[in-house]
């Protein structure tokens, strides 16, 4: 029979006084407070039939939010996908049906999003389980399967979890108000010609129209709730990411080439720079698999003076491990320079630092690849997006 005597363990911790003096954390002997959620709440799901205006390769086809729609979590753009010819994982072929995400409120934009980058980024942050999970949930499945499936494409408003990397916050991403008074609230969607989901390019699946659907995921609550959330007009603010790019389009470069752009910079707070290479291919369509290759070199000027430099492989990859960028298999990562702490986390709703580049009169990055690749460059930067007095969303950098 064994015995154990931890008396001398016991003893030694009177003689680790130096690190035993910081501010009490955590109890974990005295049972944690019984709390609760602030308003009770359940949500249901309200559906739309869109017109059969709505099909591959349509730009800025609109949808005004219903009058009669007052508190929203989610919106979801359902589509039941035809055949995509040979197999392509699922996955990444819901990322590729829409290309352009835009809010418009009184007939100004409130903000501009190229899509697939967002989803892509928050799928990178998901353990292999959670992606499993949310790609059999609304990607249409995780399977390389070419059959007709039904995918839900969650819409970028401004408090989805979509838009910064935090869908497993446990705390929740808060609702949407949708009373705007006399205004009216538009969603534009520009949706990628049919070849970007084909899974061979010349094979594009059929037509969606009268295919597609809009799910709102609808909070109800007590009536004197429902008028306390859905209306925020001069109250309503949120801070979420914008994703500014740097570059119009897809950039070429050669293999083992020192490349330099010389970006204009952007204003605001930038939390990071993410260089978006894939592997050649003469067709835009077919970079869409999100296979990035990340860069050997990568480095940020301000003025010739050297901000950060990556100059070896190895601080290119301790750069995104130790800022917590450690995606699953299928959504590797790209190369990242990070100007937040811990950036990966840095979008939960709070601030953890940054870089405005407007103190410097220009800004070149400098990078190269092991293979040749086109590239785009996005820096990451924090917005707010407010509701005015008047009903008005807007946002702003600053």
């Amino acid at each position: 029979m064994s015995f154990e005597n931890p008396t001398n363990i016991i003893r030694s911790w009177a003689l680790q006084s130096s690190f035993a003096n910081g501010p009490v954390t955590i109890d974990k002997l005295t049972p944690p407070q019984y709390g609760r959620i602030r308003t009770n709440h359940i949500t249901v799901w309200r559906q739309e039939a869109l017109s059969a205006n709505l099909d591959w390769g349509s730009s800025q086809f609109s949808i005004y939010l219903p009058e009669s729609l007052r508190v929203v979590k989610e919106i979801y753009l359902q589509v039941n996908l035809p055949a995509i010819g040979a197999a392509r994982p699922t996955r990444r072929t819901a990322l590729n049906i829409i290309k352009e995400f835009r809010i418009m409120s009184n007939g100004q934009e409130v903000y501009n999003c190229r899509y697939a980058d967002y989803l892509a980024d928050f799928c990178q942050s998901l353990s292999e389980e959670e992606l499993r999970a949310f790609a059999d949930t609304f990607l249409g499945g995780q399977s390389a399967s070419a059959g007709a499936r039904t995918v839900l494409v969650p819409l970028l408003l401004p408090n989805a979890p979509y838009m910064n990397r935090n869908g497993k916050d446990h705390r929740g991403h808060g609702i949407m108000p949708c009373f705007f008074g006399q205004s009216r609230l538009e969603i534009q969607l520009t949706l990628n010609a049919a070849e970007y989901v084909a899974g061979t390019r010349g094979t594009p699946p059929g037509s969606i129209a009268n295919q597609c659907t809009l799910l709102y995921h609808e909070v109800q609550m007590t009536t004197s709730n429902i008028l306390k959330y859905a209306d925020h007009r001069g109250s309503y603010s949120i801070v979420t990411r914008r994703f500014t790019q740097l570059t119009p389009g897809w950039q070429a470069a050669a293999s083992g080439t020192l490349i330099r752009w010389d970006a204009s910079q952007p204003q605001g707070v930038v939390t990071e720079v993410m260089l978006l290479a894939v592997a050649t291919d003469a067709n835009d369509d077919r970079l869409s698999e999100r296979e990035f290759v990340k860069p050997t070199i990568f480095r940020v000027i301000a003025d010739s003076v050297t901000q950060r430099d990556l100059n070896t492989q190895f601080k290119v990859d301790s750069e995104l491990y130790t800022n917590g960028f450690c995606p699953p298999a299928d959504f590797p990562n790209c190369g990242r320079i990070c100007f937040a702490s811990h950036c990966a986390d840095g979008s939960t709703h709070r601030y953890s630092g940054g870089y405005h580049m407007r103190l410097a009169s220009k800004i070149v990055f400098e990078f190269q690849f092991p293979v040749t690749v086109k590239y785009r460059i996005v820096a990451v930067q924090l917005m707010r997006v407010k509701i005015d007095s008047l009903g008005t969303m807007r946002s702003s950098l600053e």
